[in-house]
């Protein structure tokens, strides 16, 4: 949301009664305004309800390093991330039955390619999330 305010100037409500000024809007106008608004109210629901709930579609190539990264194991741990939410490191490595260690290395590699976040919480826990709930490779 920040990245569109700076780019248009504005905040959202302004775009909005900016572009239902306009005659004949054109269609990367509209097509931004219907991204920007899918943000604005994922993160009113997040304000509102604790949950962010948003669907954004992405294409972004990736080097043969980056793919030769995600090792069976590694995409292993992204699908249990994104089956069921994990509660600690230590969690999502008894969910996948591996060694806590090599998770955590894991969810580093994952985490340098954009794919994770680690989130630390009051408790001193780490909770890993995905940060995509599907991915596609188109070769």
């Amino acid at each position: 949301m920040r990245e569109l305010e700076k780019i248009h100037g504005m905040n959202f409500d302004e775009f909005e009664e900016q572009l239902l000024k306009s005659r004949e809007p054109n269609e990367r106008s509209v097509d931004t305004y219907f991204r920007w608004a899918d943000l604005v109210h994922a993160y009113r629901g997040y304000v509102e309800g604790g949950e962010l709930h948003c669907v954004v579609e992405e294409e972004t190539e990736a080097s043969l390093d980056e793919i030769s990264a995600l090792t069976p194991k590694r995409l292993e741990l992204l699908c249990a991330l994104s089956d069921s939410k994990s509660e600690s490191i230590n969690d999502l490595a008894r969910k996948v039955h591996r060694n806590v260690k090599n998770v955590y290395n894991d969810l580093q590699i994952l985490k340098k390619l954009g794919l994770v976040n680690l989130v630390k919480k009051r408790d001193r826990k780490v909770v890993p999330e995905a940060i995509a709930e599907e991915i596609t490779f188109v070769i």
